[in-house]
């Protein structure tokens, strides 16, 4: 699927165009569907950044599930279900979020009647892979890694004054797509400079030794997901006190032992449900689970969909391809 379908696909919905130009398109919410105006800025085949300003007349979702999209999100005011895979919080208003498709999908409801202010920026394997990594060699993995890092941020003033700036600015001129490419670049540098700020602290307080056994923990949890693994045992393996274990595998991993388990796990559930027929009983007892009920209750926590949802929404052509992921 092309970068321009995704993002297509991703408004899920059919809005009136108001003005064009070849970079920048503003669209009017039919009356039927809502008030107010969602902003798509995109740049070539690679990046494009969206702007919501607008209420729905009814609930309006929208899902990224391409594995190779890397999304980040700022919410100026938040009125909506929601679900953050990656932490579990609570989405809140001035906040930023980040998600990348390889760690599953990102489901978002917006409430009927309730404003929308939100920025969402998305980037293709083109710019991370390609384009940016002309001008800063081997900085695609360092810009994963930075975006993963976002959600561990409680507090990036930077950061979110530049999303106040993309959200205020309304001028439409030929001037408009250089700055919302400047603000795109400064976007990145921030965050790339935040974790690099992160990984110089980390190697100064967490030894590489220490490193390198959260490393072979995440490992041995990924090829023993479906299995009991207690706290004690995956101490003993790298000779540390629990409490040790704990806190350099989060300084590493960026989320706890337990809720990298859960990813490995839910991870699994989807192939499951994608390539086979089981029952969701026998994919819930494949997974250790000792409930259907149980295991249903986690997944559409972590996912958005019940396990039976999920597979016929999978399954449907006219999305993406799940088994990729």
């Amino acid at each position: 699927m092309s970068f321009e379908q995704t993002i297509s696909d991703l408004l899920n919905i059919q809005f009136l165009q108001d003005c064009c130009s070849p970079s920048i398109r503003q669209y009017q919410l039919p009356p039927q569907t809502g008030e107010g105006t969602c902003k798509l800025i995109q740049f070539g085949r690679c990046a494009a950044i969206v702007i919501f300003d607008c209420a729905f007349l009814n609930n309006y979702t929208y899902c990224v599930q391409d594995e190779a999209l890397l999304h980040i999100s700022y919410f100026k005011e938040i009125h909506s279900s929601h679900h953050c895979p990656d932490t579990e919080r609570a989405f809140m208003p001035d906040t930023i979020y980040a998600h990348m498709g390889a760690c599953g999908n990102f489901q978002t409801v917006y409430d009927e009647h309730t404003p929308v202010k939100a920025i969402h920026i998305f980037l293709g394997p083109e710019f991370y892979d390609t384009y940016l990594s002309k001008k800063v060699p081997n900085s695609a993995e360092c810009l994963k890694d930075a975006i993963a890092m976002l959600n561990q941020s409680e507090y990036f003033p930077d950061l979110s004054f530049i999303f106040h700036q993309l959200y205020n600015y309304r001028k439409t001129g030929a001037a408009s797509l250089l700055f919302y490419e400047s603000k795109l670049t400064e976007t990145l540098a921030l965050i790339l400079q935040k974790s690099l700020d992160y990984k110089e602290s980390l190697h100064r307080y967490v030894k590489q030794a220490d490193i390198d056994a959260a490393h072979q923990i995440a490992e041995y949890i990924s090829t023993h997901a479906t299995q009991e693994i207690s706290l004690d045992f995956l101490a003993h393996m790298t000779y540390m006190s629990p409490a040790k274990l704990k806190y350099v595998f989060k300084s590493v991993y960026h989320c706890s032992i337990r809720d990298y388990r859960l990813q490995r796990r839910m991870h699994i559930a989807k192939e499951l449900l994608y390539h086979t027929d089981l029952p969701v009983a026998d994919v819930a007892k494949q997974l250790g689970y000792q409930t259907s009920g149980n295991f249903s209750a986690i997944f559409k926590k972590y996912t958005g969909f019940s396990p039976k949802d999920f597979r016929v929404f999978s399954r449907n052509p006219s999305y993406t391809d799940f088994s990729r992921q």
